[in-house]
């Protein structure tokens, strides 16, 4: 027996053959929903635009969905209003919603379209970040005190206790945190940029997403004492070469500790970058601009750390002390790790499984 949604959709398919669109020229604006960086939206775009050449009497707006906070609200009750989820390229014409680049194409040579068509040619709608400041300051806190970063930390203290001065430990120090900045910002934007450039959002996202949540809680284990395999740790190889780094540092200026922090950023990215991967898949696929504070934010807090603990062993802190509260706490950092992993991850899969 044929179910009830079978039945709608056949009728709906019938009158899609035998009813013509509502022809141009209505007055009510139509509107092209895109997104920069995606393929079919550019593929579409001319279509749209050789459409209103054709038809100045049918008005149609060019709607960027990641223009801003008010834009993607406007989205999300267009979306609803039309009962389609959120997608790009999409075209909101009248009584019609036809997403994706074929349909979009079809509808405006003037055939019947496809009714809410989510399958070949339309791209999910990667939706600015639903971050906020705080949330993302205690993400990046909690990253700049990771195992892995901070058994970096203890091979650059004991340099900067043994620097000779107090004054010259500062700059050392703070050249050595502003290149880790340097490094991860760089990493963070380029990211997000090169996947809205290449329309690779959802991709992106999706992996994004199984990291996470296969690595969270594989992290979370290990910081219960089971699966010690998962724990963050730099490979030998890593720690010999940052150490032999760091020791041929000591005597070199700020602008070689700058250019050891871009290095080691660089060595350490892999393993301290389990919840920057999961805020950089939220990330994904908004605006370059509308993700630069909240990475500028994240990667401060990141920091954070690693400037307060420079301070305090330039002014006296012994290196061991800090490296006996590392040891301390370094199960309830993974711990916590691991948790904001599978929290970001589970957001991220949300967008596309529920």
């Amino acid at each position: 027996m044929v179910s009830c949604r079978v039945a709608f959709i056949l009728i709906l398919l019938v009158l899609a053959a035998v009813v013509p669109p509502v022809a141009a020229g209505t007055g009510d604006p139509w509107v092209f929903a895109y997104q920069p960086g995606c393929p079919d939206c550019i593929r579409a775009l001319p279509f749209i635009e050789s459409y209103r050449a054709a038809h100045p009497e049918q008005p149609i707006e060019l709607f960027d969905v990641t223009a801003g906070d008010d834009a993607a609200v406007r989205y999300a009750a267009l979306s609803k209003r039309y009962g389609t989820r959120p997608m790009v390229p999409v075209l909101f014409a009248g009584g019609w919603v036809v997403v994706g680049l074929d349909e979009i194409r079809t509808f405006l040579s003037g055939a019947s379209p496809v009714l809410g068509s989510l399958e070949e040619n339309a791209t999910p709608l990667a939706p600015l970040a639903p971050l906020t400041p705080l949330a993302v300051a205690l993400a990046g806190l909690v990253d700049g005190i990771n195992p892995c970063a901070f058994a970096v930390l203890t091979l650059l203290l004991g340099t900067l206790a043994a620097s000779g001065s107090r004054g010259r430990a500062l700059v050392l120090g703070g050249a050595y945190t502003v290149g880790i900045f340097v490094c991860y910002i760089a990493a963070g934007l380029g990211i997000v940029g090169a996947v809205g450039a290449f329309g690779l959002a959802s991709t992106f996202r999706i992996a994004a997403g199984i990291i996470s949540i296969v690595l969270g809680p594989a992290i979370l284990f290990a910081a219960l004492g089971f699966g010690e395999a998962f724990r963050p740790v730099l490979p030998t190889m890593s720690r010999v070469a940052i150490s032999q780094w760091i020791r041929s540092a000591r005597n070199a200026g700020p602008i070689a500790a700058l250019a050891l922090g871009v290095g080691v950023g660089l060595i350490e990215l892999p393993c301290t970058g389990g919840i920057y991967l999961g805020v950089l898949g939220v990330l994904a696929g908004g605006s370059v601009a509308d993700a630069v504070p909240l990475l500028v934010l994240y990667n401060l807090c990141f920091v954070l750390p690693l400037a307060l603990i420079v301070v305090a062993v330039a002014f006296g802190l012994g290196p061991s002390s800090v490296d006996r509260w590392r040891q301390s706490r370094r199960r309830l950092v993974m711990g916590a790790t691991g948790l904001i992993m599978v929290i970001l991850g589970a957001a991220v899969l949300a967008e596309f499984f529920v």
